[in-house]
């Protein structure tokens, strides 16, 4: 399947939804709530692909709409996207809804695809969510999970970067959201349990001032009831992690440079010094030197590729949480099974370590969107929710070399989005160990700037009615 291509046909009618459902919101009564409905099931039908029937297979019928497809994209096009007039809009419909009840009774004489099965795709949207990398800005996700969570939206697949990553493992270990660990795992964070300035070896991580040891601050978490490190196959919210696979090639120094990079700027046993703080912006030099060598790196996605279905979910988090030449994670553990998985995948995408996920994809969006339309979630009709704590900002001056050197792999990742959310009021990247106070700040910061947005969410993933008879 050519994904790209799918998505380039695709994305007319989900504008058109998106602008219907806005306009509706925006003139409450204009038109009545089941008119509206018709339209977006006409606009949804229209786009229809694969569909998975009651038996488990994907019936392709993208060739039986394709011919609706135009004539909805141009009765519509004008009315929705340029005029923006609903009523127009509607006028256009009776003919176009007579169309896809021609259509339907067609499918179901000729076709593998049962109508129950059809209808539940058009009718439903599940929500997906993709979280950006962004240090100590990414707390504010706690927040968001709680919002939907609070409005009953349940999201059924969520993708990661870095911190959105991790924050994004409290919501995807169980389908009915509990924030309790989320604010156990802030009670226990402390800078001295988390990071460690040590000499150590480094097998499959590049080298770095400070060690990040997840287990020791948040392990017990993140187990099965026997004890069990939960691996990406235990999740009930299936979860993708986005890390950057590095070839030899794209390293310019031997790996000692890595590790004492910023030894000048973090003493033993305490936090980056103030006093020197602003060392942090060379930070940025080394994600110039790796991104220099796009060839180099590659998108390596725990949880999307089969083969890390069993790996740890701590220690995929670990890797797209690594920062090079700051921050060091690594599996050097006697972990028989955790390192056999690593040096596989090492071997077949042809890299030497693993790191921060957005050198290659701060906001992955794509991946997730991929993952939907190959089938993971059963339906393919999903609305993409991207969270970016880290879009290009001023007020911290240190990180904005790093955004900008990000932007541009966010933005190939916007377009799969139905809604691109910038989050504006976010803690200090520098903030990675904040304290309860500081979480519950930014959890509400969040959910203030999404509630803005909330009506929209809803209105695109409650169900719609099936297709009134005509």
């Amino acid at each position: 399947m050519d994904l790209v291509h799918l998505h380039d046909q695709r994305q007319p009618f989900e504008d058109l939804e998106t602008r219907l459902v806005r306009l509706a919101l925006e003139r409450p009564g204009e038109l009545h709530d089941d008119a509206v409905d018709a339209l977006r099931y006409v606009i949804r039908f229209a786009k229809l692909g694969l569909v998975r029937n009651v038996h488990g297979e994907d019936v392709d019928v993208s060739d039986r709409v394709r011919a609706l497809g135009l004539r909805v994209r141009e009765r519509l096009g004008r009315a929705i996207l340029e005029e923006r007039d609903l009523w127009m809009a509607m006028r256009g419909a009776p003919e176009l809804l007579r169309d896809v009840r021609d259509q339907e009774r067609r499918m179901a004489q000729n076709s593998a695809l049962d109508p129950a099965s059809l209808h539940a795709e058009v009718c439903t949207r599940p929500l997906v969510v993709a979280c950006s990398g962004g240090g100590g800005s990414g707390y504010g996700y706690a927040g968001a999970w709680t919002l939907l969570h609070r409005r009953g939206l349940q999201p059924e697949m969520i993708a990661g970067t870095s911190i959105g990553a991790l924050m994004s493992l409290f919501r995807a270990r169980r389908r009915v959201y509990d924030g309790v660990p989320l604010i156990e795992a802030s009670k226990r964070l402390a800078w001295d349990t988390v990071f460690r300035v040590l000499d150590m070896d480094s097998r499959y991580g590049i080298p770095a001032t400070l060690r990040l040891y997840l287990r020791a601050a948040i392990g017990s978490l993140f187990e099965t009831p026997d004890g069990r490190p939960l691996r990406f196959s235990d999740l009930e919210i299936p979860l993708l992690v986005c890390t950057t696979g590095i070839g030899v090639e794209a390293f310019k120094y031997d790996m000692k440079y890595y590790e004492h990079f910023m030894d000048d700027a973090v003493a033993p046993g305490t936090r980056p010094g103030v006093g020197r703080i602003r060392q942090m912006a060379q930070v940025a030099t080394i994600f110039r030197d790796l991104m220099s060598t796009p060839d180099a790196l590659r998108e390596v996605m725990f949880g999307g590729d089969p083969a890390t279905y069993e790996a740890d979910i701590l220690d995929a988090a670990g890797f797209s949480a690594s920062i090079p030449g700051l921050i060091h994670y690594d599996v050097l553990r006697d972990d028989r099974r955790m390192k056999s998985l690593l040096d596989d995948l090492y071997s077949r995408y042809g890299i030497t370590r693993l790191s921060e996920g957005g050198l290659v994809n701060n906001l992955p969006a794509r991946p997730l969107w991929n993952e939907v339309q190959g089938g993971r979630i059963g339906r393919r009709n999903a609305f993409v929710l991207a969270l970016d704590c880290f879009s290009p900002r001023l007020r911290y001056p240190l990180f904005y070399t790093i955004q900008q050197g990000v932007r541009p792999n966010v933005n190939r990742n916007i377009p799969y989005a139905n809604l691109y959310f910038p989050m504006q009021r976010v803690l200090s990247p520098l903030n990675l160990v904040p304290a309860l106070p500081d979480v519950t700040d930014a959890m509400r910061w969040t959910m203030e700037e999404l509630a803005v947005e909330m009506p929209f969410i809803e209105r695109m993933c409650t169900p719609i009615r099936e297709l009134p008879a005509v």
